[in-house]
């Protein structure tokens, strides 16, 4: 624990993937230091929606979900993009 700055020893009995993902590191002798986690627990919310393309920014939507839900929001991907040939 005093090594990583963990401060909660339930920690090394999680099964958390954003946790243990801390501790995989190329090269054993890498220094880590322990991020701590959000208190939620990891959310994966799939949206589909039509959009403008002429118009549309992907910034517009990644600025319109942070400002409506903030720390809330960790973390925002596109994952697949599709444009129908007509």
């Amino acid at each position: 624990m005093i090594l990583y700055d963990i401060p909660d020893i339930r920690l090394f009995w999680s099964e958390d993937e954003r946790f243990l993902k801390q501790f995989i590191v190329p090269h054993i002798w890498q220094k880590i230091k322990f991020q701590p986690l959000s208190r939620y627990p990891p959310l994966i919310n799939d949206m589909s929606f039509w959009l403008p393309s002429e118009t549309y920014s992907k910034n517009d939507f990644y600025d319109l979900a942070r400002t409506i839900g903030g720390d809330l929001i960790e973390k925002i991907v596109l994952v697949d993009e599709f444009t129908h040939p007509k």
